[in-house]
Protein backbone atom coordinates (compact mmCIF):
# COMPACT_ATOMS: atom_id res chain seq x y z
CA UNK A 1 0.00 0.00 0.00
CA UNK A 2 0.98 3.65 -0.29
CA UNK A 3 1.50 5.71 2.83
CA UNK A 4 1.64 9.46 3.52
CA UNK A 5 -0.82 12.36 3.37
CA UNK A 6 -0.44 12.51 -0.41
CA UNK A 7 -0.46 8.73 -0.83
CA UNK A 8 2.91 8.78 -2.55
CA UNK A 9 5.67 8.85 0.07
CA UNK A 10 6.30 5.13 0.60
CA UNK A 11 5.32 1.98 -1.23
CA UNK A 12 4.76 -1.15 0.81
CA UNK A 13 3.79 -4.53 -0.55
CA UNK A 14 2.71 -7.18 1.97
CA UNK A 15 3.87 -4.82 4.75
CA UNK A 16 7.38 -4.70 3.28
CA UNK A 17 8.85 -1.34 2.31
CA UNK A 18 9.98 -1.65 -1.31
CA UNK A 19 10.55 2.00 -2.26
CA UNK A 20 10.63 5.52 -0.86
CA UNK A 21 9.75 8.73 -2.63
CA UNK A 22 12.43 11.34 -3.23
CA UNK A 23 10.51 13.88 -5.32
CA UNK A 24 7.31 14.39 -7.27
CA UNK A 25 8.46 15.63 -10.67
CA UNK A 26 4.95 16.42 -11.87
CA UNK A 27 1.34 15.71 -10.90
CA UNK A 28 -2.03 16.65 -12.29
CA UNK A 29 -5.71 16.03 -11.59
CA UNK A 30 -7.57 14.64 -14.62
CA UNK A 31 -11.14 15.39 -15.66
CA UNK A 32 -12.28 11.92 -14.55
CA UNK A 33 -11.17 12.61 -10.96
CA UNK A 34 -8.06 10.44 -11.09
CA UNK A 35 -4.56 11.89 -10.87
CA UNK A 36 -1.32 11.24 -12.72
CA UNK A 37 2.15 11.78 -11.32
CA UNK A 38 5.78 11.31 -12.26
CA UNK A 39 7.59 10.37 -9.09
CA UNK A 40 11.26 9.78 -8.36
CA UNK A 41 11.69 6.75 -6.11
CA UNK A 42 14.60 4.84 -4.67
CA UNK A 43 14.17 1.12 -4.14
CA UNK A 44 13.01 -1.98 -6.00
CA UNK A 45 11.65 -0.85 -9.39
CA UNK A 46 10.54 -4.38 -10.34
CA UNK A 47 8.40 -4.64 -7.22
CA UNK A 48 6.84 -1.23 -7.73
CA UNK A 49 5.96 -2.14 -11.32
CA UNK A 50 3.43 -4.61 -9.83
CA UNK A 51 1.80 -2.06 -7.50
CA UNK A 52 -1.30 -1.67 -9.68
CA UNK A 53 -2.06 -5.35 -9.08
CA UNK A 54 -1.56 -5.01 -5.33
CA UNK A 55 -3.17 -1.65 -4.52
CA UNK A 56 -6.76 -0.78 -5.56
CA UNK A 57 -6.17 2.99 -5.71
CA UNK A 58 -3.33 2.58 -8.24
CA UNK A 59 -4.77 2.29 -11.75
CA UNK A 60 -1.50 1.93 -13.66
CA UNK A 61 2.23 2.18 -13.03
CA UNK A 62 5.13 2.36 -15.48
CA UNK A 63 8.71 2.52 -14.17
CA UNK A 64 12.19 3.16 -15.46
CA UNK A 65 15.18 1.15 -14.25
CA UNK A 66 18.18 2.01 -12.10
CA UNK A 67 18.88 2.65 -8.42
CA UNK A 68 17.02 5.97 -8.42
CA UNK A 69 14.27 5.90 -11.02
CA UNK A 70 10.98 7.39 -12.09
CA UNK A 71 7.49 5.95 -11.89
CA UNK A 72 4.55 7.20 -13.95
CA UNK A 73 1.41 6.57 -11.92
CA UNK A 74 -2.28 7.00 -12.52
CA UNK A 75 -4.16 6.68 -9.24
CA UNK A 76 -7.18 7.66 -7.16
CA UNK A 77 -6.13 10.65 -5.01
CA UNK A 78 -7.44 10.94 -1.48
CA UNK A 79 -9.76 13.77 -0.47
CA UNK A 80 -6.96 15.98 0.86
CA UNK A 81 -4.82 15.67 -2.25
CA UNK A 82 -7.76 16.29 -4.57
CA UNK A 83 -8.65 19.42 -2.58
CA UNK A 84 -5.12 20.76 -2.91
CA UNK A 85 -5.05 20.21 -6.68
CA UNK A 86 -8.40 21.96 -7.03
CA UNK A 87 -7.21 24.90 -4.94
CA UNK A 88 -4.15 25.37 -7.14
CA UNK A 89 -6.34 25.40 -10.26
CA UNK A 90 -9.00 27.65 -8.73
CA UNK A 91 -6.55 30.28 -7.51
CA UNK A 92 -4.51 30.37 -10.75
CA UNK A 93 -1.35 29.33 -8.93
CA UNK A 94 1.49 27.31 -10.44
CA UNK A 95 3.69 24.74 -8.73
CA UNK A 96 7.44 24.89 -9.23
CA UNK A 97 8.24 21.22 -9.79
CA UNK A 98 9.65 19.05 -8.37
CA UNK A 99 7.95 18.79 -4.97
CA UNK A 100 10.37 17.28 -2.45
CA UNK A 101 10.07 15.32 0.78
CA UNK A 102 12.07 16.75 3.68
CA UNK A 103 12.50 15.82 7.35
CA UNK A 104 9.84 18.42 8.18
CA UNK A 105 7.32 17.32 5.56
CA UNK A 106 6.57 18.00 1.91
CA UNK A 107 8.22 21.16 0.55
CA UNK A 108 6.27 22.92 -2.20
CA UNK A 109 7.22 26.11 -4.03
CA UNK A 110 4.24 28.02 -5.43
CA UNK A 111 4.21 31.12 -7.57
CA UNK A 112 1.41 33.52 -8.38
CA UNK A 113 -0.07 36.82 -7.25
CA UNK A 114 0.16 37.53 -3.50
CA UNK A 115 -3.62 37.70 -3.11
CA UNK A 116 -4.10 34.31 -4.81
CA UNK A 117 -1.40 32.68 -2.68
CA UNK A 118 -2.87 34.06 0.54
CA UNK A 119 -6.34 32.91 -0.47
CA UNK A 120 -5.10 29.42 -1.20
CA UNK A 121 -3.26 29.15 2.12
CA UNK A 122 -6.40 30.32 3.95
CA UNK A 123 -8.47 27.69 2.10
CA UNK A 124 -6.24 24.70 2.93
CA UNK A 125 -8.18 22.17 5.08
CA UNK A 126 -7.43 22.27 8.82
CA UNK A 127 -6.14 18.68 8.75
CA UNK A 128 -3.12 19.89 6.72
CA UNK A 129 -0.43 21.76 8.64
CA UNK A 130 0.87 24.53 6.34
CA UNK A 131 3.86 26.71 7.18
CA UNK A 132 4.96 29.56 4.93
CA UNK A 133 8.76 29.53 5.00
CA UNK A 134 9.41 32.59 2.86
CA UNK A 135 7.92 34.79 0.19
CA UNK A 136 9.51 36.96 -2.43
CA UNK A 137 10.42 37.27 -6.08
CA UNK A 138 10.32 33.93 -7.88
CA UNK A 139 13.72 32.40 -8.59
CA UNK A 140 13.66 29.24 -10.73
CA UNK A 141 15.64 26.22 -9.57
CA UNK A 142 18.52 26.00 -12.03
CA UNK A 143 19.26 22.46 -10.79
CA UNK A 144 15.87 21.27 -12.06
CA UNK A 145 16.04 19.68 -15.55
CA UNK A 146 12.56 21.04 -16.31
CA UNK A 147 13.89 24.57 -15.78
CA UNK A 148 15.84 24.13 -19.02
CA UNK A 149 12.63 23.87 -21.06
CA UNK A 150 10.56 26.65 -22.54
CA UNK A 151 6.95 27.02 -21.37
CA UNK A 152 5.78 25.60 -24.71
CA UNK A 153 8.07 22.58 -24.40
CA UNK A 154 6.82 21.94 -20.85
CA UNK A 155 3.21 22.14 -22.04
CA UNK A 156 3.79 19.62 -24.82
CA UNK A 157 5.86 17.22 -22.69
CA UNK A 158 3.23 17.28 -19.93
CA UNK A 159 0.48 16.64 -22.48
CA UNK A 160 2.53 13.74 -23.86
CA UNK A 161 2.97 12.24 -20.40
CA UNK A 162 -0.72 12.50 -19.53
CA UNK A 163 -1.77 11.07 -22.91
CA UNK A 164 0.51 8.05 -22.48
CA UNK A 165 3.06 8.93 -25.17
CA UNK A 166 5.89 7.68 -22.92
CA UNK A 167 4.04 4.59 -21.67
CA UNK A 168 5.20 1.11 -22.62
CA UNK A 169 3.43 0.17 -24.81
CA UNK A 170 2.79 3.70 -26.09
CA UNK A 171 -0.87 4.79 -25.70
CA UNK A 172 -0.67 7.98 -27.80
CA UNK A 173 1.16 9.12 -30.91
CA UNK A 174 2.53 12.46 -32.01
CA UNK A 175 -0.48 12.70 -34.31
CA UNK A 176 -2.79 12.29 -31.28
CA UNK A 177 -0.93 15.06 -29.45
CA UNK A 178 -1.10 17.31 -32.50
CA UNK A 179 -4.87 16.89 -32.66
CA UNK A 180 -5.26 17.53 -28.93
CA UNK A 181 -3.09 20.67 -28.90
CA UNK A 182 -4.07 22.06 -32.29
CA UNK A 183 -0.53 21.91 -33.69
CA UNK A 184 1.07 20.13 -36.62
CA UNK A 185 2.65 16.72 -36.05
CA UNK A 186 5.99 18.16 -37.18
CA UNK A 187 5.82 20.89 -34.55
CA UNK A 188 4.99 18.35 -31.84
CA UNK A 189 7.89 16.13 -32.89
CA UNK A 190 10.37 19.01 -32.96
CA UNK A 191 9.34 20.30 -29.52
CA UNK A 192 9.57 16.81 -28.00
CA UNK A 193 12.99 16.15 -29.54
CA UNK A 194 14.37 19.48 -28.36
CA UNK A 195 12.93 19.00 -24.86
CA UNK A 196 14.26 15.45 -24.59
CA UNK A 197 17.70 16.56 -25.82
CA UNK A 198 17.85 19.35 -23.22
CA UNK A 199 16.87 17.03 -20.36
CA UNK A 200 19.28 14.26 -21.41
CA UNK A 201 22.17 16.71 -21.82
CA UNK A 202 21.41 18.27 -18.44
CA UNK A 203 21.31 14.89 -16.67
CA UNK A 204 24.13 13.09 -18.50
CA UNK A 205 26.68 15.75 -19.55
Amino acid sequence: MLEDGTGLSEIRIDDTLVATQEAIEYANLLDDGTAVAIVQFRGDADQVATIADETPEIISCTVTGGEAWLAYLQYEPDEVERTLYELVDTEAISIDWPVRDTADGVQVTLFGEDAALQQMIASVPDKIDVRLERAGEYQPDTDDPAAQLTDRQKEIVRAAIVAGYYDIPRRATQQDLAAELGLSQGTIGEHLRRAEAKIIQFVIV
